[in-house]
């Protein structure tokens, strides 16, 4: 009986390697994927940093919009009211009451020299290095 003991001890700790070999295949394939995670977050926590958008309403008007801190921004221009967005150290045009909505097309902007305009309300948006 022994022997049979012994052979199913054997048998057993054979049985249980794959099963080792696939949970440590599974932690470091989780491990690389948080890596990439919190990879990708770091990189874009830091996207608007240096970066603000410019309005300009015309005739010499602007405002300055940091883009390091989330907000709603309500424009009353005339004829139309502009919803602009900042967020994620990007800015959008999230609604317009233009007839066209051509604006809320141009997505969000998070580059240096990106811009997007609203021509019926007459606004124009510009994302611009603070460093420069």
């Amino acid at each position: 009986m022994s022997n049979r003991k012994t052979a199913e001890t054997a048998s057993s700790s054979r049985k249980r390697k794959p099963w080792r070999k696939n949970l440590i295949f599974a932690l470091v394939v989780l491990v690389l994927a948080a890596a990439l995670y919190f990879g990708v977050r770091a990189a874009h926590s830091g996207k608007g940093s240096g970066l603000q958008a410019v309005v300009d309403f015309g005739d010499g008007i602007t405002e300055t919009l940091p883009l390091d801190t989330d907000h709603d921004y309500l424009y009353d221009v005339g004829d139309y009211v502009v919803h602009l967005q900042v967020k994620d150290g990007a800015v959008a045009f999230l609604d317009s009451q233009c007839p066209d909505h051509v604006c809320e097309q141009f997505g969000w902007l998070d580059k240096d020299g990106a811009w997007a305009a609203c021509i019926p309300a007459g606004v124009y948006v510009v994302v611009e290095n603070t460093a420069e």
